[in-house]
């Protein structure tokens, strides 16, 4: 069935519960042609609900060391990118202080 025949049955369906509810047809809707509640065809439900399973719990012992022995991993070799890294800087701003003369010189007039 197509989704615009299943709206217009919802549609129909809606209205003659209206109609039955308020007695009469709501106003500017008096000239449309609804088809009876009796006739509509309706979708069948399913007709057993099986309850979903429970997950089981996941074991943390292996899991957990395995991600704490990375993540303890992964700081020494960040640890070691910044003692490198500023060995770096340290032998960068030596030679730089090295070729800079002690006394600037005078400006010339």
């Amino acid at each position: 069935m197509k989704w615009v025949e299943e709206r217009d049955l919802l549609i129909a369906q809606t209205m003659t519960f209206v109609q039955s509810i308020a007695g009469k047809r709501p106003d500017g809707e008096a000239r449309i042609d609804f088809t009876p509640a009796d006739q509509i065809a309706r979708v069948p439900r399913p007709v057993e609900i099986v309850p979903a399973a429970r997950p089981m719990p996941i074991p943390r012992g292996g899991f957990r060391e395995e991600i704490e022995s990375r993540v303890a991993a992964f700081r020494a070799h960040q640890q070691l990118f910044i003692r490198e890294r500023d060995a770096y800087c340290k032998a960068v701003l030596t030679k730089v202080r090295a070729s800079i003369p002690s006394e600037p010189k005078p400006p010339r007039d």
